[in-house]
């Protein structure tokens, strides 16, 4: 398997798991993403997963309709598949950071559904343990656009963490959430 879909598709497994823990009276629980529900949370993240397999030709669907777990999963395999398919990675897309190939473009949607698999961890009592490569990867990825990411909408101030800290501790403080 492709190194990129691999990735996105070890993250999208931890989101699925997490999604399915979810409890019904957990929905409407606040999570580390301000005025965020967990329904809402889980809303963006699969808005933003959508968005970008439709840019390159996943039928992902609309919505979450009355159960998120199924829609998710239905979403995470067309993605899946599309993504296997011969000439996808190769396919030129536009992103907020101009055109660039799916196998690139892919990076931003994965670092996504990391951050927001803590989140969903956190809000709901699940382990916060992520896959370690690609949490390696993200850190070491958005560390260079640090005053990028500090924009409104995007990720809030940094919080210092000890040096001995987890890795998984670092990358959540960078993101602005505290681990």
């Amino acid at each position: 398997m492709n190194p990129v879909v691999a990735g996105w598709t070890a993250v999208a497994d931890a989101f699925s798991e997490r999604l399915e823990a979810v409890t019904p009276e957990q929905w409407d629980a606040a999570t580390p993403c301000d005025d965020w529900t967990v329904r809402q949370l889980v809303d963006h993240a699969v808005e933003i997963q959508q968005r970008t397999g439709s840019a390159f030709g996943a039928e992902v669907g609309a919505g979450l309709g009355d159960n998120p777990a199924a829609g998710w999963a239905a979403m995470s395999q067309a993605m899946q598949q599309t993504l296997a398919s011969e000439g996808t990675l190769e396919k030129v897309i536009e992103t907020p950071m101009g055109a660039r190939p799916v196998a690139e473009a892919l990076g931003i949607p994965m670092m996504d559904l990391l951050v927001h698999t803590w989140d969903l961890s956190r809000a709901i009592g699940h382990s916060e343990e992520l896959p370690e490569q690609i949490v390696s990867h993200a850190y070491e990825s958005l560390q260079p656009m640090d005053a990028m990411i500090r924009q409104p909408g995007m990720f809030d101030a940094k919080i210092d963490v000890a040096d001995d800290a987890s890795l998984i501790t670092k990358f959540i403080a960078f993101t602005g959430r505290q681990p």
